[in-house]
């Protein structure tokens, strides 16, 4: 029995597409945290509205101040902010940069790399220049006019029309044909002012979940993702039927040693932290791993793929989420 038990805020919400999506990570790690070490609460975000609600229905304000409530007159700090908002303002660094300037212990990745990971395109950047493969692509801002004939120079198709900072597959579209393209790019502008266009790889889809406890990195496990949809879509990652996840993947010995490498590669040198999901395809016509993209908080609702890797790996949800606190806390 610990004598001292940390006070640990899991943060749900936000204000992306991914909404319910994090109220159901949060409600899953929230279920999860040891009640013998935590005194666990819910906090949940909706733009400015930042609130605990307790067991009978009442509604406390966080003091954003110093991250704090006031319950019944009595001021409760927290020892740790387990963030599990997907999208903004949890996974792309805003959240990130207000704790540190109110040096509040988080759990996971860091304001700049949440940041630029975040970013679709730039994370490609980043990825291509520690030599990983990236398939091409282009990205262009609301203001910019889109050069159809590069497009399809660089791009052709099929290819996807990709909200350059959402998560989820949010604001993506597979587009076939020239006609298609137009109401490809107004569907990713929804949810950013910037886009990116990227070539279609033909291929198996591999998700790699990487880890680290007190510096020590570790792969999870390879998972192919087989999903019924068309491309694996939002429907797709969150419904039973959406898809299929293989643990671990069956890959030929140089494509699991490639996509390993390459996810601790880049967990590496982004300066990642707690757990992430680092997506890549291997082509069919190539053979190569291209990388997709970096989940800094990946879904961990019970269909989530992190969970199930943790699983594989023999280990305890438990204590698995109890490590990446602790590891917050120093």
């Amino acid at each position: 029995m610990c004598l001292y038990k940390y006070n640990v805020a899991v943060i749900a919400g936000g204000d992306s597409g991914e909404y319910e999506v994090s109220l159901r990570t949060a409600d899953n790690i929230f279920n999860q945290l040891d009640r013998e070490k935590f005194n666990p609460y819910l906090v949940h975000f909706k733009g400015a509205d930042w609130s605990y609600t307790d067991e009978q229905g009442n509604k406390y304000a966080i003091d954003k101040n110093d991250f704090s409530l006031n319950i019944d007159g009595k001021k409760i700090t927290f020892d740790v902010a387990f963030i599990a908002i997907h999208g903004t303002p949890g996974e792309n660094g805003k959240l990130q940069s207000y704790f540190e300037m109110i040096k509040q212990p988080y759990t996971g990745c860091g304001s700049f790399c949440s940041a630029l990971t975040f970013n679709k395109y730039y994370c490609n950047v980043s990825a291509a220049a520690l030599g990983i493969p990236v398939s091409p692509s282009l990205h262009f801002y609301r203001t910019d006019e889109i050069d159809i004939e590069r497009v399809e120079r660089v791009c052709g198709y099929p290819c996807f029309v990709k909200s350059c900072n959402s998560g989820s597959s949010v604001g993506v579209t597979k587009v076939h044909k020239r006609e298609e393209l137009e109401s490809a790019c107004e569907e990713a502008f929804k949810y950013d002012n910037q886009l990116m266009i990227e070539k279609f790889v033909r291929g198996h889809e591999y998700t790699c979940g990487v880890t680290s406890v007190y510096g020590d990195v570790r792969v999870l496990a390879i998972t192919e993702v087989v999903a019924t949809n068309e491309f694996y879509d939002y429907d797709a990652k969150y419904s039973a039927v959406g898809h299929k996840l293989i643990t671990p993947a069956v890959l030929s010995q140089t494509d699991e040693e490639a996509i390993r490498r390459y996810s601790t590669r880049l967990f590496h040198h982004l300066d990642c932290k707690g757990v992430v999901r680092v997506d890549f395809i291997v082509s069919e016509d190539d053979g190569v791993a291209y990388f997709l993209e970096v989940n800094t908080i990946p879904g961990q609702t019970a269909l989530s793929i992190v969970p199930e890797q943790v699983r594989f790996n023999n280990l305890d949800l438990k204590e698995f989420y109890t490590k990446m606190v602790m590891e917050a806390l120093q």
